[in-house]
């Protein structure tokens, strides 16, 4: 299954704060492929919401919104587990959209939130990427750097740099934990040692592709279920 590492490394995301979701909400779904995967690894009723969505994408256990992140159609509190994975770049003011996560979620809730790390020197390692982001000299990334348009806004989805990130989700977060490190060692497990050792010395700012982070609704980090 395409889906499989990032579906279990989501449910371990949530084991770690004891976090057993019955109603779970990925912002970002896509083709609606990964949420069936999320669905079967955590055993949550999951909607999927997306600016476009497709009936035929619909798997069991999966219900499909189109709707904008930054304007969630959810009463506060729906949901106790949220799934934002390389979505927050491609969105117009993401604060607003962090905002909305944190509303539609309970106060035992976690949120899972990865981006591109806007810092990186190379680009993806293998994983679901684009063609062009399969390199590890990325040239897109490296001409829009030189032209001065390497931002979200300019349409270059360079993401965030792991504080940038971090700052955002706690302007609506009471704790936001990285799980950028646990991540990379489950990612690439033939690289853990090197994943280790740039993490400790600080590389990892440039080297990860990517940053990933675990946002509890509550600062002690023990879950629980929504409201229904």
């Amino acid at each position: 299954m395409a889906f499989a590492f990032e579906a279990r490394f989501f449910r371990e995301v949530l084991d770690q704060v004891q976090v057993r979701p019955r109603r779970l909400l990925v912002v970002g779904c896509g083709s609606g492929d990964e949420m069936a995967a999320l669905a079967t690894e955590t055993g949550a009723r999951c909607v999927g919401l997306d600016i476009d969505v497709s009936a035929k994408s619909r798997a069991p256990g999966v219900d499909l919104v189109r709707a904008d992140a930054r304007r969630l159609p959810f009463r506060d509190a729906t949901f106790d587990a949220l799934y934002c994975y390389h979505v927050l770049e491609h969105v117009p003011g993401p604060e607003g959209a962090v905002g909305e996560a944190r509303r539609v979620l309970g106060e035992g809730a976690a949120a899972y939130f990865g981006t591109p790390n806007k810092a990186r020197l190379v680009g993806y390692i293998g994983g679901r990427a684009t063609r062009s982001e399969k390199f590890w000299w990325n040239y897109h990334d490296w001409r829009r750097r030189l032209q001065g348009k390497w931002s979200n806004e300019q349409g270059a989805h360079a993401g965030f740099t792991g504080s940038e990130l971090k700052g955002l989700l706690a302007r609506s977060f009471p704790r936001v934990d990285s799980v950028s490190l646990p991540y990379y060692l489950g990612k690439y497990p033939g690289l853990q040692g090197m994943w280790r050792m740039a993490f400790a010395t600080g590389l990892s700012a440039i080297l990860a592709p990517s940053v990933y982070f675990r946002a509890m609704c509550r600062g002690e980090g023990r879950g629980g279920s929504a409201p229904r």
